[in-house]
This record gives structure tokens, sequence and C-alpha cells, in this order.
């Protein structure tokens, strides 16, 4: 089982017509129903609420066939994210206090499932307290027990806040990860001086992690120490909005290396793994923008699957 451990929430879209729409989505739970759609075995770890739109969550999620026995239940109402469109691009603003955003802590976390074959993290639960501290702890059970992380910073500097206190969570956390994935945004926001992948080849240097530069419709690189870069272009597909490509991406590449047999470790994959995976994952995200909001294909979606 791929185990995803971070935040599920609202996303209130513009509706046509003027007013918002009510849409599930957060990192990582779309990356959870994105392996679940695509047959895999994905369990998902955040506290759901007992409100309307936990049940909604709950339901996509149970669909999908993703194991939902980890997650807590919590009577705190579903945290939300205001989502404003420039173009395709989605900015967000986020209600999260006294919300599931902050739920999780490291008192309540439940034990790591023995299932778990790796671990996914990510999103706005590594910037917030108490459930940062809780990832962190789930990080390093994963990691005692020999099993991969990966991490999709996928960083919204609206909640970071105080970025000289969180950046060193974000050091530790990939330190530890087998497979680091970080936007050309993501990258800006840590070394805004630098070009972005110059500070992923940076990153790629301090260990032997698989660094993903995902650059949107310029496509995805690969980059690992000293060896040679694997790039994938994007296809020229028609964008409806940017809302879950990123998280289609993460899906899409650890599928990849679960049909490979390359998720136990997937730092010692070859390249013509590797490719297939990124190749994969770049599908993934470009079928995500043709479509309104975060809706992850199902394997059905895609014939060439």
């Amino acid at each position: 089982m791929i185990l995803c451990a971070g935040e599920a929430l609202i996303d209130l879209l513009p509706a046509p017509g003027g007013g918002r729409r009510a849409v599930p989505g957060g990192s990582v739970f779309n990356t959870a129903l994105g392996l679940g759609r695509l047959g895999h075995r994905a369990g998902f770890l955040w506290p759901l609420s007992t409100d309307a739109h936990g049940r909604l969550l709950h339901g996509l999620l149970a669909a999908a066939g993703v194991d939902l026995s980890p997650c807590p239940v919590t009577e705190r109402p579903t945290a939300t994210a205001e989502v404003t469109l420039t173009g395709a691009e989605a900015r967000y603003r986020f209600t999260l206090t006294g919300t599931t955003a902050t739920a999780l802590t490291p008192e309540n976390l439940p034990a790591l499932p023995a299932t778990t074959q790796a671990l996914f993290i990510g999103g706005i639960s590594l910037a917030l307290d108490p459930s940062g501290a809780a990832i962190e702890k789930l990080v390093a059970q994963t990691v005692a027990a020999r099993r991969p992380v990966m991490l999709d910073a996928n960083l919204r500097p609206a909640v970071i806040g105080d970025r000289a206190a969180f950046r060193p969570r974000l050091d530790r956390l990939m330190a530890q990860a087998s497979i680091i994935k970080l936007s050309s945004e993501d990258l800006a926001w840590l070394a805004p001086d630098q070009p972005p992948r110059a500070t992923a080849r940076v990153i790629a240097a301090r260990g032997d992690a698989l660094v993903l530069h995902t650059d949107g419709a310029r496509g995805a690189t690969l980059i690992r120490r000293r060896r040679v870069p694997l790039h994938q272009p994007a296809p020229s597909v028609p964008v409806v909005d940017t809302v879950g490509g990123g998280d289609s991406f993460d899906a899409g590449f650890l599928s990849g290396l679960q049909d490979s047999g390359a998720l136990r470790d997937p730092v010692a994959a070859d390249d013509a793994t590797l490719k297939e995976a990124l190749w994969r994952g770049v599908q993934l995200a470009a079928f995500s923008v043709g479509r309104a909001g975060a809706d992850p294909p199902w394997r059905a979606d895609l014939p060439w699957l």
C-alpha cells in the first residue's frame, strides 16, 4: 500500500455566473484519489470531519478503493481553500484555524500500517502545527521501517508565514526522502536569486534522492547526483485550470514505479524505468489540467495504460 499522509480540504472555485462551488481537494488527498482511481492499493491518513464536506471527501476516496482505516475522525469543520484563477493559474486563500487542518497531532497519530510499501507526504500539512510535527514523526517511522518516502513540497507561502521557522523542517524531511518533487515555483521560493534548475541540482547533490523538477508546460526533469538528468516534455493540451495538475503528476510517477516493481527502492531504478514513470506523471498531469478542478482520471480513461 502507498500511504498518503496530508491534507484533505474543500476548494472553493469560481462558479460560472459568479459565486463559488465546492470541490474536493488538498494536494495529498488528490494524490491518494489519483492512485486509487488508477487501481493501486493506496491508503489515506488525515483527520476527516463528520460534516457534509468530510463525508464527501470520505465517499470519493472510498469509491476509488482507498483504505481509510488510518484516518482519525473529528467533529471539527473541514478546512477550505478559496481559489482565484488568473488565466488558468490558481492561487489559494486558506481557512485553517480550528478545522481539520490542525486536528492531527503527534499524540493521536496512528501507527504506520504494516502493509505500507511507501509513504507520500507534502502540501500545506508540512507547514502547519501540530500536523507538521505529526508528519515528521510518521516519516521517522517509515524510514526506520526501510520504506521509501516521496515528498512533494507544494509550497504555499501564504500558509508558511515564517520562512525561517519552516525551512529547517523542510530540510529535515528532504534529507530523509527518496523522491523529492519541486515545482519551479517551489524552487524559486527556496532560492529566489537562483534559476530553478540550478537549485534542483544543488538539492540533488546533497544525497542520493531522485529530485523531480516540474515546470508546467515545459515538462518535467529528473535530476540525480552524478548521473545524466532525464527530461520528459509535456504534451500540448488545452488547459482549463492547473488545480490538481501537480498532484496527478505525483500519482502518475508513483504509479509508474509501482507497476514496474521499482517502488521498493526507487533510487536504484534504471533509467528506462524512471523515464517511463516520468512520462506517466507528465501524461496524467496533462489529463488533469484539461478538467476543471482536481479530478484525476480512472485507469479506464487512459487507454495507453
